[in-house]
């Protein structure tokens, strides 16, 4: 496509290379201002490392950017494993979002046999792979559903549904995978992966200027509903950057031309897509030479990330070098703003770089006092046991009339800690965004997960959390190989060590739960020790083994493994952030009539299964069965 084409499209009037080479803003970053910029970036980095050395991982491992990184701790797999990891690529197609290329490029060749065989021939290398070690991706929970799908058997099975639909008719059926595979991809390319651009950009925004970045604040866009709008304008400048590398030099210098967009966007997501384009473009003038310099200035870093595999591009590099372009666009925004650049009207979001007075902010918190005067005057004092329980376990013991009162107290009580807190300038004052819907805030806010629990709620949630641990390995059994097998220890349809691990989290982490960060690293530990010393006084007690995880990545001595701690912690998270407080809510509804005898007799149910259990436990194949685990041991 011609320049001048793209040009008509991207706005009325022309921006050519040449013409931008021509156009130089007033300001200059120098050399001390790029050191002050990477000095203020490492002391942003070092008063936030954790939470954005995750977020960084979150976007190399789902590969919303930054994939050399991947590539490195690819390389890093492949020595481990002996295995080459193959490099993705950014076709918009489902094989590249789920895997499974060779398979779907036979489907889309209207090749059925081709690709039934090519599956089934990933799927056995994946099956027949060496047991032992620490690595291991042959078993698991997990496994068969990620090799379903890594294998492309997925697509072979959505197509032959399709065939058998449209009665045998292949080149439809064939057509409506091709169609349903680009839309999918579209959508998760379009509103998912290129959507967290911003969302890391906006977190590292608020990094910058304050102390504390409430995970909350992460669903910005949605609460703000520019959800969309946002997503639009990424697709757009991809759309832009794509047709400018047709060029000859285009794709280069537009590189540096839209590099703000998601900067820009990430401060006010109310900017239409050409406009924060155009923008980003007139910001950039003569700019772009000296943003390669800041970009090479990392190549240090870069170096040393493949020296170590990506481990220090993960945990020092990459965001080390956002922060570094965080700051960069922060001084850009001021001296274009001085120098009066068309559209910085728009970026006014003033509080992201600068607090607010104390006394405006508590100007603009009215109602924080007169909260906590509603507090002071309805607090209700716990004392003894019962207030011991309730602080330190999250456990209710008196009478339930009282718990709807303390938990509303409670919440507004959180509440206003981070209201107060923003009024300190410790937080970013939310209030104060000229886009944030109050209604959506308060609609998030009353998921109050900072509560207590009765015992009636926790029995409960033992047996409704056993049953589902217990549904959820009967149908991996199930889809993997055709066979209901009653997994676990008891005969009944529960698996207590799913709910039984959850309640144990409720109680044990209940100070924790105002810190999401450490309830989850906590809840990765304790699931770790419970479920290690349950395996072992099992086979201790009984002789045999009733899980193994021998095989699978990273286990310790086939009792606990990385990837079941990593679903504890993920499925423990959702629990206590969000399934439990609604449960607790619903359950709460029942009449003491019907909840108390309900409570009573499941847990009678369950304690007679548990002493039957004891003396004829449940064993067999599928359940307890592992030859290669002894074969091994030998």
């Amino acid at each position: 496509m011609k320049e001048e084409n793209i040009n008509q499209i991207e706005e009325t009037q022309p921006d050519t290379p040449e013409k931008e080479k021509k156009e130089k803003t007033a300001y200059q970053i120098t050399r001390a201002d790029r050191q002050g910029i990477k000095k203020k970036a490492r002391k942003v980095v070092k008063s936030h490392y954790l939470l954005l050395v995750v977020l960084c991982l979150i976007a190399v491992m789902y590969g919303t950017e930054f994939s050399y990184v991947k590539d490195m701790t690819d390389g890093l797999h492949s020595l481990i494993t002996g295995q080459e990891v193959e490099s993705g690529e950014k076709d918009v197609t489902l094989s590249n979002v789920t895997g499974g290329k060779k398979v779907y490029e036979d489907l889309t060749k209207n090749d059925l046999e081709a690709g039934k065989e090519d599956a089934d021939k990933q799927m056995q290398e994946y099956e027949e792979g060496e047991l032992g070690g620490i690595v291991g991706r042959q078993r698991g929970n997990l496994a068969p559903i990620v090799n379903v799908v890594s294998s492309g058997r997925l697509y072979v099975i959505l197509v032959e549904g399709l065939r058998t639909i449209f009665d045998s008719s292949s080149s439809v059926a064939t057509g409506i995978f091709i169609v349903l595979s680009i839309i999918l991809s579209a959508f998760v390319w379009i509103f998912i992966k290129n959507m967290y651009q911003v969302v890391l950009r906006r977190a590292f925004l608020e990094s910058r200027l304050y102390e504390k970045l409430p995970v909350g604040h992460l669903l910005h866009f949605k609460t703000s509903k520019r959800w969309r709008r946002t997503a639009m304008t990424l697709f757009l400048t991809e759309v832009f950057y794509v047709l400018w590398s047709f060029t000859i030099v285009g794709g280069i210098i537009k590189r540096y031309s839209y590099f703000l967009v998601p900067y820009i966007s990430a401060e006010n997501p109310d900017i239409k897509p050409r406009e924060a384009i155009n923008l980003s473009r007139r910001m950039m003038n003569g700019h772009k030479w000296e943003c390669f310099k800041i970009e090479f200035s990392f190549i240090g870093w870069m170096l040393l990330g493949f020296a170590t595999f990506g481990g220090v591009e993960l945990f020092y590099g990459l965001p080390y070098r956002i922060a570094t372009f965080t700051e960069y666009y922060s001084v850009l925004r001021e001296r274009a703003k001085a120098e009066g650049v068309e559209g910085t009207e728009r970026l006014n979001d003033i509080y992201l770089f600068e607090k607010a007075e104390e006394s405006f902010l508590r100007a603009s918190y009215p109602d924080v006092e007169e909260q906590k005067k509603y507090i002071d005057e309805h607090r209700i004092t716990l004392t003894g046991v019962h207030g011991w329980l309730v602080r330190n376990m999250g456990l209710w013991i008196g009478h339930t009339d009282q718990l709807a009162d303390y938990e509303d107290l409670d919440s507004r009580r959180v509440q206003i800690a981070e209201e107060r807190a923003a009024i300190k300038g410790r937080v970013y004052p939310q209030r104060l965004n000229p886009l944030m819907d109050a209604n959506a805030t308060l609609e998030i806010r009353k998921l109050r997960y900072v509560r207590p629990y009765t015992i009636w709620s926790l029995i409960l949630a033992f047996i409704f959390f056993s049953f589902v641990g217990w549904l959820w390995e009967v149908s991996l059994h199930l889809i993997k190989d055709g066979v209901f097998v009653n997994r676990g220890v008891f005969h009944g349809p529960w698996l207590p060590i799913y709910g039984g691990g959850l309640v144990m989290i409720l109680i044990v982490l209940a100070r924790f739960r105002k810190k999401p960060q450490v309830e989850i690293a906590l809840i990765v530990v304790l699931c770790g020790i419970v479920e290690y010393f349950t395996s072992l006084f099992l086979e201790l007690s009984a002789g045999m083994r009733w899980w193994d995880y021998t095989g699978y990545f990273l286990n310790l001595n086939g009792r606990i493994c990385a990837e079941g701690l990593l679903v504890f912690a993920l499925g423990g998270a959702a629990v206590v952030y969000l399934a439990m407080p609604l449960l607790d809510s619903l359950w709460m509804k029942l009449n003491k009539k019907i909840l108390v005898p309900l409570c009573i007799g499941l847990l009678a149910i369950f304690v007679a299964d548990w002493i039957y259990s004891h003396y004829v436990p449940n064993v067999g194949e599928g359940i307890t069965d592992y030859e290669d685990f002894e074969e091994v041991e030998e």
